[in-house]
Order: structure tokens, then sequence, then C-alpha cells
């Protein structure tokens, strides 16, 4: 009868493929003009189906959450007066979620201010059962890998950059790319445009009560993220074999003096951050020496202020991901080098006594899969081993602050897009630059001792961006300055250049020069894109002397 009628038949909440498939077997039962509507909180069941158009339910706006939470709690289109703060708070916590805002309206309902104050603290440290209920039936649907990729977010990577996390997790074994696209599909997580994870403050509220569900007795929870729970298990050595993951804001937390063995009693431990949120962050996590063992299967450590002179003997350079030991005083990474095949980033920001000498070769050539080094700060960092721009999948160096830094080595080959010398005593860069074909981004700026660049550089078919900033000394530019063939932005503010070349008159993808405090520039040849109107630089016209 369906195939002779004009129907809509509508779907709801639809778990997998068959039970559609179960109902119509066949789209062409149905006539041209049937409509039908599907909910389901699995995208790739719609894709199955070959549904053409697929609509995401966005959050309530403001005015209607507040009506509809305003319908349950006092029966009525908006609060009660002198409940208007406390309904405000009710909405900044459920962000426009009709289920959360019927679920709090309702059990809000006649009760007096004082219940609703303290309701609305609880809520903050524990999901409404009947929240987390209906919350939980997707993370009941997923597989072992995906759950622990959602507590992993939930507890730990909330707006994080995907990369780095894509890393961790495929060290953790969890096989990411299929993992991250179901959480996608199910609305669990989202990545915005800035390649970002991000999650709705509820369902990480739904991750961390699961977590807390494991066990009243925070020392034998999967994840730790809140301080005082934190706190309690450092300062007390409560920690066992449970534990995978600690983040930990040190601003939040007095000082805690960690007992030697406390990671030898949580060695499945995978994610390690102590971090500061304050402008002017300390260690709080203070400690003498550590055991030897403890840290085998940390894959990710970040510690702000690392207390320790070099890194634990038992940290597994194998399995480690991602090394971050900002303000530290450390001297070096290990005692002896190991394998380093799957570190892909070190980072050390601002660590004043890293590397003191130059870094052996050996430890070079075996991180082959290194894409960012940040040595930023490393005041004692007076040379670089030849091969560092070799490094196959180096994009990134960063080298910025580290002061004693007078020359690079010589360039055969290397990848690398971003290059950061700012502040250093570099007096002039080698003419093999040239041999960095993808190098889009030079920051030298504040370079005082640098008095030129090489002719070579301008070779460059990628560089979009020079920093010259400040660089006292430099008094003259490359003559061949009009050979940059991709479009290019010039800062050449604050230094003692005397005068442009004649060549930048051949640059047509000049995109932006910045001369202001340079007081010895006199005049300079107009680049011909200004007078065909290509490009406006008005602020700096009044630089360029005319043909």
């Amino acid at each position: 009868r369906l195939s002779r009628m004009k129907v809509l038949i509508v779907f709801d909440d639809v778990t997998c493929f068959n039970q559609l498939e179960s109902l119509i077997e066949s789209l062409d039962w149905l006539t041209p003009v049937t409509r039908i509507i599907i909910t389901t909180r699995n995208k790739q069941v719609l894709r199955n189906w070959g549904v053409r158009k697929i609509y995401e339910m966005q959050a309530l706006e403001y005015h209607h959450a507040l009506e509809l939470f305003s319908r349950h709690a006092f029966k009525r289109n908006h609060p009660d007066v002198g409940y208007e703060e406390l309904s405000s708070k009710v909405m900044k916590y459920a962000q426009g979620v009709p289920l959360a805002l019927k679920v709090l309206g309702c059990f809000l309902h006649k009760r007096e201010k004082e219940v609703w104050e303290s309701a609305i603290d609880k809520l903050q440290r524990i999901l409404h059962p009947s929240i987390l209920e209906v919350l939980k039936i997707s993370y009941d649907s997923l597989d072992d890998k995906e759950k622990n990729i959602f507590l992993d977010v939930a507890c730990f990577f909330q707006g994080e950059h995907v990369d780095p996390v894509m890393k961790f997790f495929n060290a953790s074994g969890f096989y990411p790319e299929i993992g991250m696209s179901v959480l996608v599909d199910k609305s669990l997580i989202a990545i915005d445009s800035y390649i970002k994870i991000t999650m709705h403050d509820l369902l990480q509220e739904l991750g961390r009560e699961i977590v807390r569900q494991e066990s009243i007795d925070p020392g034998n929870r999967s994840r730790l993220w809140h301080h005082e729970d934190i706190y309690e298990v450092l300062t007390y050595n409560t920690g066992t074999e449970k534990i995978e993951g600690i983040c930990l804001d040190m601003s939040k937390v007095k000082e805690i003096r960690l007992n030697p063995n406390t990671y030898t009693k949580i060695p499945k431990l995978r994610f390690l951050k102590f971090y500061s949120s304050s402008i002017n962050g300390e260690n709080k996590c203070k400690i003498s020496y550590l055991q030897d063992s403890g840290f085998a299967e940390v894959k990710y450590l970040h510690w702000y202020g690392y207390p320790l002179k070099s890194l634990p003997s038992n940290l597994s350079a194998e399995k480690l991901v991602l090394l971050e030991v900002p303000h530290s005083d450390i001297e070096q990474l290990w005692d002896c080098v190991k394998h380093y095949s799957n570190l892909n980033q070190i980072i050390h920001a601002a660590c004043n006594k890293l590397i003191a000498k130059t870094p052996n070769p050996t430890l070079m050539s075996r991180l082959n899969k290194l894409v960012f080094l940040n040595l930023r700060g490393s005041k004692s960092l007076k040379s670089l081993p030849s091969g560092i721009f070799s490094l196959e999948f180096l994009t990134k160096l960063d080298l910025s602050g580290c002061s004693k830094l007078k020359r690079l080595p010589e360039i055969s080959s290397g990848n690398i897009s971003w290059f950061f010398l700012r502040g250093t005593a570099i007096e002039e860069l080698p003419s093999s630059i040239e041999r960095l074909p993808r190098l889009g981004y030079l920051d030298l700026s504040d370079c005082k001792r640098l008095k030129s660049l090489p002719s070579s550089l301008c070779k460059s078919k990628s560089l979009g961006v020079l920093i010259l900033c400040c660089c006292s000394n430099l008094q003259r530019l490359p003559e061949y300055l009009g050979q940059f063939s991709s479009p290019i932005v010039l800062n050449l503010a604050k230094t003692n250049i005397e005068r442009i070349p004649k060549s930048i008159t051949q640059l047509v993808m000049l995109r932006y020069v910045l001369l202001s405090y340079s007081e010895r520039l006199q005049s300079s040849p107009k680049p011909s894109f200004i007078e065909r109107g290509r490009q406006a630089l008005q602020p700096f016209l009044s630089l360029f002397s005319k043909l």
C-alpha cells in the first residue's frame, strides 16, 4: 500500500543499518514524493542508507533555552523574581542541551534558593543521574579502544591540537584514525576550524563521571585530573597500577613532596602533565631523586620546572611521543642513548642548561621521526650537529633565545618550513640555506650580531615571511632581492639598512614591507607592482622614491 501513497515516515533513534533494512528493504517501494526522517546518534547509519541531507541538531539559543528551563522549573516562560542569576548559572551549565534543561528544571522545581545553590555546586563535580543515563547510551555503544579515546579526551585533551593527540593515541595502541572518526560520527567529539578537539561540557562530565565511578578511592581510578584528588594521591603516596594518566594544574595546590618511589607504584602511567595556568607559574611537585623503576610506559611527559638534572633513567625514548620540560634546569636527556625511532616531538621551552655541549651525533641520527625540535631559551647551546637539517621529518626548528649560538652548520638537504633564530648570536647564515626548498618562515629578529644575508637566500622558492626587525648591525640586503618567486612579507623595522636594492623593482608579489624606525634608510626604488596597482602599501609609499 505504501508504494501507492504519499507518506511521511519517521524512524526515531535508529542504532544500526539493519533496523532500517528490516523495515524497508528498498526505497523503490515508495513513491518519489514520500519523505523519510531518520533520527540517530550515529552518522554512519545515515551514510549506509544513502541519506543525502544530514542535519545535525544544534544547541538551543540562550532565550529559547531559558524559556524551556523556566517551563519546567517555574511553570511559566521566565524565571521567578530573585531566581534570575541562579537560572543563568544553570544555562551556563546546560549549554543549550534540551535534556539537561528539562531534567534540571524538574529537579529544581519549587526548591529553595539554598538548595539551588547547593545543587549547582554539586553539578560541577557530579553529573545528574538522569542526564548521565541518557548520555551514556552513546558511550556504551563504543568498543574498548574507542572508550579509552573518549575518556582520555574528556580528562586530558579538551581543546588540544589533533596531531600530537593522535600520535599519543597511536602509541597507546588505540587505533585513533578509526576511533576518532567513530567519536565524531556519534557527536561525542568534534574537530574545530583550528584542528583542535572539542567536546561539549556535559559529555566531558560524562567521561569524568565514568572514571569517578571506577572507585571511591582516587588512587584506584584510571585517570586523575582534579587537583584535590591528585594532591591526596601524591602527598600520601596512594597511587596504584590502575592509574594511567595524571593532569595537574600546579597553580591550584600547595607544595607536594613526592616520594622517590611514587612512580614505581603506578607502572601503567601513560600520561603525566604537571603544568601551571598561572603567569608566574612554578613547580610545586618537589623531589630529590627518582627510583629507577617507573615511567616505563609514559608516552606523554610535561613537567613545568622539572626539578632534576636529567630525565628518569627508565623513561623509554622508544615509546615517548611528546616531551615538554619548560623552565627546568635539566642538563641532559638520558644518561645513555637508547632507541629513538618513535620520538616524534621534543619540546624544551626555556631549558636554560639543556644541551650544554653539542648534542651527541648518535642521538641526532636516531631522531629519524622528529617533526618539531624546540630548544628555545637553551642559553648554553653553542653549536648544532651537522645532521640536524637532514632529519627527514623535521619541519619546525626553534632556536630562539639561544644567546650563545653563533653559527649554523652547513646544510646538505632538509624539509624545514619554520625556522626561528630570534635573539641568537648568529653573525651570518650559511650560503647552503638555499638547500631548504620548503623554508617558508624565517625569523632572525633581534639578532644583534647579524651583519648580512647570503645572496643564495633569494633563490628560495617558498619563503613567505622574512623577519629582520631589531637586527641593529644589519646594514645591507642581498643585491638579488628581486629573485624571490613567492609572495613575501619583509619586516625590516629598526635595522640600520641604508638602501633597498634596486632589484626590489622586479618583485611582483611583495605582500608587505615594514620599514619603521629604520633611520638610516634614505630612499628606495619603488616596486613596479605599486605603479600597476597590484598591491596597496599605503602606509609605506612615502618611503619609496619616484623612479
